[in-house]
């Protein structure tokens, strides 16, 4: 029998998921609003915010948004919401697991670029050329 996710268990759900996967995370709670949760998946981390109103009489009324890092734009390179009136534990699990494979697809895109970067950069320094001259670089891979 499906559990359908409440205020009340959404947080037991996806704590018990995240340690099944072996998936690091912290929590920061906000009162009876909601909880923050940062997942350790890769040099990406990954993000789930749930809000909720522990003071409504609405059990049902859960608000969760799924994201990776936000760089010095604003922007997250993967972004999901879900919000949920009865849904079911499954649910939830699976935008969890398209959070961590997308978390995972991301660093992997990163690692490939930052290695090709570095590829430029020698041959830059071995032809004392100026990297500037041939490419900007607007990503931090040493913060990432």
């Amino acid at each position: 029998m499906e559990m359908i996710l409440t205020k009340h268990n959404v947080c037991e759900t996806i704590e018990n998921f995240l340690k099944e996967n072996k998936i690091r995370f912290s929590i920061e709670i906000s009162d009876n609003t909601g909880v923050f949760y940062e997942l350790y998946i890769s040099s990406i981390s990954g993000f789930i915010q749930v809000e909720y109103n522990l003071d409504k009489e609405d059990d049902n009324d859960i608000h969760i948004q799924f994201f990776s890092k936000i760089d010095t734009n604003g922007n997250s390179q993967y972004e999901s919401n879900w919000s949920n009136y009865g849904e079911n534990q499954d649910s939830i699990e699976s935008e969890i697991e398209a959070l961590i494979g997308g978390i995972k697809t991301i660093n992997q895109g990163i690692a490939k670029i930052e290695a090709k970067i570095n590829q430029i950069k020698d041959i830059c320094k071995e032809y004392s050329l100026e990297i500037d001259d041939f490419i900007s670089i607007e990503y931090d891979f040493d913060n990432f």
